[in-house]
């Protein structure tokens, strides 16, 4: 193997769950079907989300953490980090999208943690932080 090729890390869910639902009828398939399909247009998730890679520092009430924004919203972004933290916390984060931009700050709040890392939903709402946001997004190569 070259030192270029990267392997992928599969959840071994999916099997399990391909193989269990092989082995239904039709019929418990369509069922299966139908509340998996229910389960994502339940998704929060109510605007697009862009891809990004931008290194992004961001502070918790007690400390500073580093990690990088992997992706953004009008609603909030992910971001690639282990650092600890609690639901609901309120978080500042500062990144810039070129060397030189300035800097943009941002209020939030962890709506999620996974080991993956952690999904911040912005503090500010209204129609001229939408403006603001969606401008940004543009921006984002």
């Amino acid at each position: 193997m070259g030192s270029n090729i990267k392997l992928k890390k599969y959840n071994t869910a999916i099997a399990r769950l391909l193989d269990i639902i092989l082995s239904m009828s039709e019929q418990q398939q369509a069922a299966i079907l139908k509340q998996a399909e229910a389960m994502v247009q339940g998704d929060r998730r109510n605007f697009e989300r862009k891809a990004c890679h931008l290194p992004v520092n961001f502070a918790t009430s007690d400390r500073m953490h580093k990690g990088y924004i992997k992706n953004i919203s009008r609603h909030g972004v992910f971001i690639s980090a282990g650092a600890p933290v609690i639901i609901g916390e309120d978080v500042l984060m500062v990144f810039k999208l070129g060397a030189n931009a300035k800097s943009v700050k941002l209020k939030g709040q962890v709506a999620h943690a996974t080991r993956w890392g952690i999904g911040i939903e912005f503090a500010e709402k209204g129609q001229p932080f939408d403006r603001m946001l969606k401008n940004l997004i543009q921006q984002i190569k």
